[in-house]
């Protein structure tokens, strides 16, 4: 496969937006208490999302990776700024990685009594994403915003290290499932 064919394949999956009770925004690394501009993006998205669909919650998931403060913490922080009501912002402050970030949410859904999820994120991570997702059993629908400035200008860069991420979720996964077996 060449490269670029690597590049289309992976930034032109199908997104299923659409009606959820709740949206579950991925975190991101986020240094010194800032917000990176790629987990901005999916914060940006799923407030759009929001307004547009109606949903009950934002479960907001990641932990303090890269800062003292959770990325969860953060985002919550970004989007009641943006006008989202406090209580409609549920915190998942345990994950480290995106199969976590899934596997906590799902938890966090269930003491909330929901159903239905979307999944954001950013569109170089919506394959690996949907994969885990289908390993882990859970049905959901899943976005990211599609622009060719944000391909371009962030993303690029983090499409060729998503092989890499792709083949360390594989053993986690695997973990995961046996833990679940047992």
């Amino acid at each position: 496969m060449t490269v670029l064919t690597y590049i289309c394949w992976l930034h032109a999956v199908m997104l299923k937006p659409g009606k959820a009770d709740a949206i579950i925004v991925l975190g991101f690394v986020s240094k010194d208490g800032q917000i990176h501009p790629l987990l901005k993006e999916r914060l940006d998205e799923a407030y759009k999302r929001f307004r547009q669909y109606g949903h009950q919650y934002i479960i907001v998931s990641g932990g303090a990776v890269g800062s003292r403060h959770s990325e969860a913490e953060l985002m919550k922080k970004y989007l009641v700024e943006k006008g989202v009501p406090a209580e409609s912002v549920l915190k998942e402050e345990k994950s480290r990685n995106t199969v976590q970030n899934l596997i906590y949410s799902k938890q966090l859904m269930e003491q909330y009594q929901l159903n239905s999820f979307m999944v954001i994120t950013n569109l170089f991570h919506v394959r690996r994403t949907k994969y885990i997702m289908q390993r882990l059993g859970m049905k959901g629908g899943y976005c990211a915003n599609r622009s060719l400035r944000s391909i371009v200008g962030f993303q690029l860069k983090l499409t060729f290290l998503e092989i890499r991420a792709f083949r360390l979720t594989l053993p986690i996964i695997e973990r995961v499932m046996n833990d679940l077996a047992n």
